[in-house]
């Protein structure tokens, strides 16, 4: 926060006091006080405001997207100041490295030089938090149940490994983008505050706990409140998110790195959202994602693995193959084998299917 104050034009609060407990000493806790924002929260007036206002919010948020973008670090971490008031890279202070007893855990939080060790770390982060899970004297149905899902989370963790070894673009693949920058594209709605007597004017940007280096292409992002929903109406975020593009495009002029980043919805973006899911819990939907990106990627398609997913003899292929031919809810009703019965049904000299005669015995299977 201290950083953005000095460095950038974004408004933060102001910092009253803080400490850093940057020692192996746990006994002290690292806090900080922050003066209270002025004006109020953007999530209680947003849709309350104007177009001309709203449009107003959307274009500062960009030019000062655009101007932390412009940053460049060494290393994938989060800023810390050090004793003689430097800014350097430090340990990852992301939450899937510390929610859920994790932060006690010995896990490799960086700081990471490139992009593949950053994801080559995740995927670790997944196996050794999956190795302490607690089992002494828990019944024997739940162990087994424990070990599979491990055996599971060991599959997804060696599938991770294989896509950020296959994922094109990643550090030297696309050297255009593979330099580090603040990303801020998780700010939220409530994170903004902006005047009461003016509320085009926004007066202060609070939350940057989770704030972290990453690679330009993670940091070319759309803000998360002008992403499409898909519970709600997305006319309004249309608007705001061109007026957003427009004018990140009139201030990058004629080398647009943010808008061809942000554009790029490669796979890239589908190992960076992957990386954040807890293998454990979510290994459900984990595992069939990596296994059909993995068998789609340019260049290492898996034909025996499409061949076996696309199997019309199968329930999941049914459902794969009218889905691609369809749109609606119905796939897995119309996926489902209708009964089948051993009646041998009689044609006639026209041709038309006859019923058998009365008294015939049918099995129903």
């Amino acid at each position: 926060m201290r950083y953005v104050a000095d460095r950038t034009h974004i408004p933060v609060p102001q910092i009253r006091a803080f400490r850093l407990n940057t020692s192996e000493d746990r006994s002290t806790t690292p806090f900080v006080i922050l003066e209270k924002p002025s004006g109020v929260p953007l999530d209680t007036v947003i849709f309350s405001l104007s177009p001309f206002e709203q449009n107003a919010i959307v274009a500062q948020m960009a030019r000062w997207t655009l101007e932390i973008f412009k940053h460049r670090f060494d290393a994938i971490g989060s800023l810390f100041m050090d004793e003689a008031g430097d800014y350097r890279v430090g340990p990852l202070a992301r939450r899937p490295f510390y929610v859920d007893g994790r932060a006690k855990l010995a896990l490799d939080r960086g700081p990471f030089r490139t992009a593949k060790a950053y994801y080559t770390a995740c995927a670790q982060r997944e196996m050794d938090c999956s190795r302490v899970l607690f089992v002494q004297d828990a019944p024997p149905t739940y162990q087994r149940d424990l070990e599979d899902t491990r055996l599971t989370v060991e599959r997804i963790v060696g599938l991770m490994c294989d896509l950020t070894d296959q994922c094109q673009g990643l550090d030297d693949g696309d050297p255009e983008v593979a330099p580090f920058s603040l990303d801020i594209h998780d700010i939220g709605l409530k994170d903004i505050y902006v005047s009461s007597a003016n509320r085009s004017q926004i007066t202060s940007i609070i939350d940057w706990q989770f704030t972290c280096v990453r690679p330009l292409w993670c940091c070319a992002r759309l803000p998360a409140w002008l992403r499409p929903s898909l519970s709600e109406g997305n006319e309004v975020t249309a608007r705001l998110s061109a007026i957003f593009r427009a004018e990140v495009a009139r201030i990058e002029g004629a080398q647009p790195i943010f808008l061809r980043s942000l554009d790029s919805d490669d796979t890239r973006s589908v190992l960076d959202e992957l990386s954040d899911y807890d293998a454990f819990r979510d290994g459900f939907l984990l595992l069939p994602a990596l296994e059909n990106i993995l068998a789609t990627l340019p260049g290492h398609e898996d034909v025996a693995g499409l061949t076996a997913l696309l199997d019309p003899a199968t329930l999941p292929g049914r459902v794969a193959r009218i889905s691609l031919l369809t749109r609606g809810s119905n796939t897995m009703y119309l996926a489902m084998t209708p009964p089948r019965s051993n009646l041998d049904l009689l044609v006639g000299e026209d041709g038309m299917e006859i019923l058998p005669p009365l008294g015939n015995k049918v099995t129903v299977l």
